[in-house]
């Protein structure tokens, strides 16, 4: 059997749930993410350059305030739903990277080959490899051996030719950042 280059594991709990879920949404509805705020924003100014009733000018602040703020709701209610279905037995997966593949075990067995992945993500805390939508290995970064978790990313990017992404926040948004979405929207 061939020698494993580089281990790891997560084990779950609420808050890597949450994390996993928020960290998908973020991959993959960015644009969804920009329309609810955009949608929030424009209710706003509706309400202070419309001439409106105090009532519609009430509800338009409110729902766009709402709006606004809770652009990754849809993730928490996912993250929750699936926190509910599980009934607290939640897993405690381990990974095995070789050359050419890496294996899953926790719930089951699985190899998976590198070019299977198509999209490369990080927090501060953890590591995502999404191999689809609905579909991703999260790994904590401190528990990747050996260490330091660069050397592991810079493996991965070999063997994958992609990059890892650091999901950014609304705030930091630049052209560029909107020009890549569009993109990658339209692939």
């Amino acid at each position: 059997m061939a020698a494993s280059r580089f281990t790891g594991k997560i084990t779950h709990s609420e808050k890597t749930i949450q994390a996993l879920y928020r960290a998908e949404y973020h991959a993959y509805e960015l644009p969804r993410i920009l329309l609810r705020m955009a949608l929030g924003l424009a209710l706003v100014f509706l309400v202070f350059f419309l001439s409106l009733p105090t009532w519609a000018k009430a509800l338009g602040l409110l729902f766009g305030a709402w709006f606004l703020v809770s652009g990754d709701f849809p993730s928490q209610i996912r993250a929750d739903k699936a926190l509910q279905a599980r009934r607290s037995a939640l897993p405690e997966m381990r990974c095995e990277f070789l050359e050419d593949r890496f294996s899953l075990s926790g719930e089951g067995k699985m190899s998976i080959p590198y070019q299977k992945l198509e999209r490369l993500s990080q927090d501060r805390d953890f590591l995502y490899l999404f191999l689809a939508k609905d579909s991703v290995c999260m790994l904590e970064r401190s528990s990747l051996r050996p260490q330091p978790p660069e050397d592991f990313m810079r493996f991965i990017e070999e063997r994958t030719g992609l990059s890892w992404r650091r999901e950014f926040s609304l705030l930091s948004l630049n052209l560029a950042d909107l020009i890549r979405i569009f993109r990658e929207k339209h692939r």
